[in-house]
């Protein structure tokens, strides 16, 4: 069903002559599924002899790299550095797709340095973290990693003019103190403690804010800001503080599409946008300030909220919600992940939101539930 309602959103609702709305389905890589993706994946796609080995992983798998184009204007690109954050590396390899088919002449005025999955090891496991449990997107200083240290080079070698660092976000995002998800979520790094809008933030904030005017059209009160506080240890706030205008894409969840599907059609065309943006031009002639309209994320969501349910206490009963996370599991047998409910919090959650709910006001059983039979509860209510 959302995928009926998104399909028809992209059809009717957005301007005509747009192609990447117009033309989605033809150039996304459809053979492309699900959430688990890794370097074995990428070489079911038309380009992938373009691939090239740029270097190693901790446990020797390769980090594969693509170049676009010949313009003058240098984009690097990065993705999948957590290794179990997959929906935006989908919408990165069906933006690459459409330069292929109809970006000709946005390839003659920038050239795209795309490093798809930067963690290949994390990928194959499905983990957040490398080989050696370590955070890639905490080692921008001490680069203690062969995966940090490769990205580092890379940087320094090209030399980009903009850098796009894309991300996955957890489904408990909303936007702002919203009941809408924060399906598309942007930041523009800071440089310093202060939050100082120095040219690369104030160039990122003027992109970000053509992404925003485009999606809002698509998706409206499902995109959001990631909060700014300065970490040196990240890569983005690196790159920005060393004057590379530097855009931080996170995917989020819209409603039960777990699959990410839907997110990673507005990723790519968020993509897209920024593309056009940069090669045009266009971008300078935002007011920055419109960045900080753009209401931040803040965590208000559950993936399912057990409301008014009757429950047992001290001889006695009362209703309460109860808020439900799922745990994400790679079963190596399938190569699919599952998602397993897990008790989150206890208590009145009037001010959150489900991404599912089931209200049990008309429900006069007292109910005990646990971890342990929680998957069976919810298959039954």
């Amino acid at each position: 069903m959302v995928n009926i309602v998104i399909n028809s959103i992209i059809k009717f609702v957005l301007v005509k002559d747009e192609i990447e709305i117009r033309n989605y389905l033809k150039y996304k890589n459809h053979q492309l599924q699900g959430r688990y993706l890794t370097n074995e994946s990428l070489f079911k796609l038309d380009f992938s002899k373009d691939l090239k080995s740029k270097g190693k992983s901790v446990n020797k798998l390769p980090i594969y790299y693509l170049k676009l184009g010949n313009g003058p204007i240098k984009i690097l690109v990065w993705s999948q550095m957590h290794g179990n954050e997959t929906t935006s590396t989908r919408a990165l390899l069906d933006l690459i797709t459409f330069l292929n088919i109809y970006g000709s002449n946005y390839l003659k005025k920038i050239s795209l340095h795309v490093v798809p999955i930067l963690n290949p090891d994390g990928a194959l496991n499905y983990t957040r973290t490398n080989f050696n449990g370590i955070d890639l997107n905490r080692d921008a200083l001490v680069l203690s990693q062969p995966e940090s240290i490769l990205l580092n080079e890379m940087y320094h070698s090209i030399n980009p003019h903009f850098c796009f660092n894309l991300h996955d976000q957890r489904s408990i995002y909303s936007v702002s103190n919203s009941k809408k998800s924060s399906v598309l979520s942007f930041l523009s790094p800071s440089v310093d403690e202060m939050k100082s809008d120095t040219d690369s933030r104030i160039k990122s904030m003027k992109i970000i804010s053509s992404i925003e005017k485009k999606l809002n059209k698509l998706i409206e009160g499902h995109i959001s800001r990631f909060k700014d506080d300065y970490n040196a240890n990240c890569v983005g706030d690196t790159f920005q503080s060393l004057g590379t205008p530097t855009i931080l894409f996170e995917s989020g969840q819209y409603g039960l599409d777990y699959s990410r599907e839907n997110t990673r059609n507005y990723m790519c065309i968020a993509l897209i946008t920024a593309i056009k943006s940069i090669a045009s031009e266009n971008y300078d002639l935002n007011d920055y300030n419109s960045y900080y309209s753009i209401p931040l994320n803040e965590e208000f969501f559950f993936d399912i909220l057990l409301r008014n349910i009757k429950i047992s206490k001290n001889n006695t009963f009362e209703r309460v919600d109860i808020g439900v996370y799922f745990n994400e599991t790679l079963d190596k047998k399938t190569k699919k992940i599952t998602f397993s409910p897990v008790i989150s919090k206890i208590g009145n959650l009037k001010l959150m939101t489900g991404h599912k709910e089931i209200d049990f006001s008309n429900n006069h059983i007292i109910h005990e539930i646990t971890n342990e039979n929680l998957v069976e509860f919810i298959k039954n209510v």
